[in-house]
Formats: C-alpha cells, sequence, structure tokens
C-alpha cells in the first residue's frame, strides 16, 4: 500500500506520542529528585505524549461524526494544552460507546497526575524563569509532582513497609550524625531524617506511579482502539484511501499488566514500533 499523506502524518503522531510516553515512563523509574532536571524531563516528555495522544482521539471523534472531514487548526488549537480537559472528553467519548470501566475516581491520585501535567504543559514548566523576571506565579512543578507521587506512595506501602523505611533513616542518619535541617522535596526545610525517609519513599515507588500513568492509558487505549475500527470502516464503506493506520499498534503498554508496570525499569527499548512512513 501507498500510504497517503493524512496516513503518514497520523502514524508519525502516534510514533511521536508512543515515543514520549515510553521515554516519561523510564524517566519515572530514573527520576532523581536531587537532580532537577530528571524531573523536568520526565514531565516534558509525560505531557506531550498524553497531550498527543488524546488530540489524535480528539481527531477521530470529529471524523467519525462530521463525515471524515478533519477539524479545522483553530478548532485543534482551541483545546490548547489541558490535558485534564482532553481526559474528560475522552472519557465522555468513551461512556458514550459503552467503555464505562476504567476511568478513575475524580478524587484520586491519578486525577492529580492529570492536573500536575496540566499546570505543567499550561505554564509552571516555565516556572524557573517566571520567578526570576516576575512572570506569572505558577505552582511549582517539581513540589507538585513530588506532592502526587508521596499520595501514590502512601496508596501503595503497608504501614509496616512504612515504617521499615523510617527505621532505616534513623539509623543511616545516627551512624552519619546528620542531625540538622535541609530543603527537601516538600518545598520546606525538614530534618535530614524526614528527607532522607521522603526519598526512599519515593525510590520504592517509581514503578507504582507508572502503573498510575498506564491505569489512565487503559480506558484511553479501547477508546482509541474503536475509533480507529469505526473510522476504517466508514473509509471502506465509501471505498476511499484509508487515513488511519492501526494506531492501537503504537500504544500496546496501554495494556501493560500491574505486575510488569511495577518490574519494568526499561520501556524505550521494549515496545520497538518500527516502520517507514
Amino acid at each position: 500500500m501507498i500510504a497517503n499523506a493524512q496516513f503518514r502524518m497520523m502514524a508519525q503522531e502516534g510514533h511521536l506520542a508512543s515515543t514520549a510516553l515510553l521515554s516519561g515512563f523510564e524517566g519515572v523509574r530514573n527520576i532523581d529528585y536531587d537532580k532537577p532536571g530528571s524531573v523536568y524531563s520526565t514531565m516534558f516528555n509525560l505531557a506531550t505524549g498524553f497531550e498527543r495522544l488524546l488530540k489524535i482521539i480528539v481527531i477521530l471523534e470529529y471524523r467519525f461524526k462530521n463525515d471524515l472531514k478533519f477539524p479545522t487548526d483553530k478548532k485543534l488549537k482551541g483545546l490548547s494544552h489541558s490535558i485534564d480537559a482532553l481526559y474528560h472528553a475522552c472519557q465522555a467519548e468513551g461512556e458514550e460507546r459503552g467503555i464505562v470501566d476504567g476511568w478513575p475516581a475524580e478524587q484520586s491520585h491519578h486525577r492529580q497526575l492529570l492536573s500536575v501535567l496540566t499546570e505543567f504543559a499550561k505554564g509552571s514548566r516555565y516556572h524557573n524563569l517566571d520567578q526570576m523576571v516576575g512572570g506569572f506565579q505558577n505552582a511549582d512543578p517539581l513540589l507538585r509532582w513530588f506532592q502526587v507521587h508521596s499520595s501514590v506512595a502512601d496508596e501503595s506501602l503497608s504501614y509496616r513497609r512504612r515504617e521499615a523505611v523510617m527505621n532505616r533513616a534513623r539509623q543511616h542518619c545516627e551512624r552519619l550524625k546528620l542531625f540538622g535541617y535541609e530543603m527537601g522535596p516538600m518545598g520546606r526545610y525538614d530534618l535530614t531524617i524526614d528527607i532522607t525517609y521522603q526519598l526512599e519513599i519515593a525510590r520504592l515507588t517509581t514503578g507504582h506511579l507508572v502503573w498510575a500513568l498506564i491505569e489512565l492509558l487503559r480506558p484511553v487505549y479501547r477508546v482509541l482502539d474503536r475509533l480507529v475500527q469505526d473510522v476504517q470502516q466508514m473509509e471502506a464503506d465509501r471505498a476511499v484511501d484509508t487515513t488511519v493506520p492501526y494506531m492501537t499498534e503504537f500504544f500496546p503498554f496501554g495494556l501493560t499488566i500491574r505486575e510488569a508496570a511495577l518490574r519494568r525499569k526499561q520501556w524505550t527499548k521494549l515496545f520497538h514500533i518500527a516502520g517507514r512512513f
């Protein structure tokens, strides 16, 4: 098959979103809160991946409901970078199609993740520059991200496990006589023992954070699969060249099970999504 321009563009967008998300997952597993750059790069990739994937769904939904026409540039840009709003629109489309399971509760850490990524995409990525020049007072993305990570950790680790981590942190600080205060990832000065505990808890739960992100993607994957089938069928019925690849092939990790998500550290080499368009 000779791919037409729309087919190639959609495939390339799939590559972009997929690679960004996989890089984001890998970044989560390698986050070092003592190296802020590792947090920023992770958030850049995740925000890009989520936004581009959700906008693919917006385009497919529009085409299905509007006689295979593409939305205008103005309409797409009008969606801005609100990952929150895009996700809610995707959920509404899914529920309209009977995909009602798997969507996270409004007050869950999953929704908090979306909110933080939305803040980052819409402006908090400029937080440092804004602070220096007296610009917009966006929330500190490093602080907001760690807060959500802490929420994930609280739900993922048992009380006994957290107590064991605190005991190790206490022994470590007593052995090295670290009894002072430091600026910690919560954005305030805390005892070194508390910061040691916070960072170790974060290290132990990076896999749980990846799983939370995949839980967000699982119902989105199902919506994408349904829309691709519907648009392809419309094109086949009208005997026109298809403009839509099998987009779910770019996002097989949307079917990852919990045990694999918690265990896996390498993501970008796991899914080799090849092809020339």
